[in-house]
């Protein structure tokens, strides 16, 4: 008998060896992965009818021929974009968790199986023993224990909310994907026309060079001002060469946004960029309005409906607890016969909180101070979202006067330069003087193109501000899922 519970000892040990083996195994990296799944399949508020865009902005990838509208960008980020990887498998995990919660309705019933045998012996020798005393007793038993149903299903209720919660996260996620690719396409349109007027000035450094050359052979000078001249171009080819490396770092950035390899010749059509703000007028919306239909207001809603949920949680742990038992262990007064047959009992458990020293009204009172500061945050973010919708009303205003002051400038460049044409013309004006206007008639182009990319950023800002930017590719967000 002692070898028979000495072999049974170092069965368990083994037993539990094996299984913390298996445990870590798990834990460690062969751990199951969550599966790839497209978002917009299962979340509401999002048109699905979009999702033939999104397939073909991703099968003609590598076409040589295709060129990626701000559109196409826009449908290609929402799709590979690692930039949303993190809320997409966030709300994956609300879903899991959500299905969880409806598992906990049911009870958990839990078969036990016990090994018991004698340590000592002391009564071996005693009158009346059982004739099974001192040997292993094997007990099967059954247990269940039932949910507190009040607290499953508020928690039930919690991780409906959480989901909507991770849906709205995402959404407002892919909002500033969106808006950061319309930021760079506006950026991409300016710099190819910057571009386009600093290789339109390329010919006056090469022309002015010419001129001095003859200038200084014709009058025996020293060559300064052709030296001069030289590395003025110099400075006007390396210019058009920054413009073209500031082109390939958006784009880059672009690819990368994207979730395209930053190598892959990726073709952008910068001229979809004039869609972007098409038919946006913020000055006849209203903040009040836009308030209602961002994801922050639906976001900080749900909060608060989660802190009465929460609260409900809280009170339900004042319910008792209910479990049921299956085994041969009697109640009092009833005591197993010492050779009869064993008896079964159900045994059906009440477990009611007394005494807890306050733990489940703090509890409570914390859940209650939860849903305050989720209301005072709310109202916060209001007030927040309409200094911002100011800021941004007075930043277009600002860059309208900014737009005006650079036409001004333009024009007034360009008159001064058309004036010296014609005095050169009629040999009343030297060339330099000409190439020096040409080039200042440039550089005030340039700014205001720049004046032009502030314009348009400052609107495409209030139009973000406003979810019209997010609003044309997903939609609103649905109202009820709070």
């Amino acid at each position: 008998m002692k070898f028979a519970v000495h072999l049974l000892s170092l069965c368990l040990v083994f037993l539990l060896t094996a299984l913390c083996g298996c445990s870590s195994q798990k834990a460690g990296i062969h751990s199951p992965e969550l599966p790839a799944r497209h978002w917009l399949k299962e979340v509401p508020g999002v048109p699905v009818e979009s999702k033939s865009k999104l397939e073909h902005a991703v099968t003609s990838l590598y076409d040589p021929s295709r060129k990626f509208r701000f559109e196409d960008a826009v449908y290609l980020a929402i799709q590979q974009s690692p930039m949303l990887v993190h809320s997409a498998v966030n709300l994956e995990i609300k879903r899991l968790a959500l299905t969880d919660s409806v598992w906990k309705y049911l009870p958990e019933p839990r078969l036990l199986f016990s090994i018991t045998n004698n340590l000592t012996r002391l009564n071996e020798d005693t009158r009346h023993v059982s004739g099974d005393y001192g040997r292993t007793k094997f007990d099967v038993g059954f247990r269940c224990d039932f949910p507190n149903p009040v607290a499953t299903y508020f928690e039930h209720q919690v991780q409906k909310g959480m989901v909507n919660m991770a849906i709205a996260t995402h959404r407002k996620a892919v909002g500033e994907a969106i808006y950061d690719i319309a930021k760079m396409y506006l950026k991409l349109k300016s710099l190819k026309e910057i571009q386009a007027a600093k290789e339109a000035v390329l010919p006056l450094g090469k022309e002015l060079k010419a001129y001095w050359r003859e200038v200084e052979s014709v009058e025996g000078r020293q060559g300064v001002q052709l030296n001069l001249a030289d590395e003025h171009s110099r400075e006007l080819e390396l210019t058009v060469e920054k413009t073209k490396m500031e082109s390939t770092m958006e784009k880059t950035r672009l690819k990368i946004l994207a979730g395209v390899d930053a190598h892959h010749k990726m073709t952008i059509d910068e001229e979809s960029a004039d869609e972007i703000l098409r038919g946006f007028d913020g000055y006849a919306l209203k903040w009040e309005d836009r308030w209602n239909v961002t994801e922050d207001d639906l976001l900080l809603r749900g909060q608060i409906k989660l802190a009465d949920f929460n609260i409900m949680v809280a009170w339900a742990q004042y319910m008792p607890l209910m479990s049921l038992e299956v085994n041969k262990q009697p109640p009092a007064g009833q005591a197993q016969p010492s050779g009869g047959e064993e008896d079964v009992f159900l045994h059906l458990n009440f477990d009611f909180p007394l005494i807890d020293w306050g733990h489940r009204y703090r509890g409570v009172q914390t859940a209650r101070m939860q849903k305050a500061q989720a209301f005072h945050e709310m109202a916060r973010k209001r007030t927040e979202y309409s200094n911002r919708w100011l800021q941004a009303q007075q930043a277009v205003a600002l860059a309208d006067n900014q737009l005006k002051i650079a036409k001004t400038r333009f024009k007034t460049a360009e008159l001064q330069y058309k004036e010296a044409v014609i005095a050169f013309k009629e040999g009343t004006e030297e060339m330099p003087v000409v190439t020096n206007l040409h080039e200042q008639m440039a550089n005030a182009r340039i700014a205001l193109i720049q004046a032009e990319l502030n314009y348009k950023l400052a609107h495409l800002d209030w139009m973000y501000l406003a979810n019209v930017l997010q609003e044309r590719f997903l939609g609103l967000p649905l109202k009820n899922l709070m």
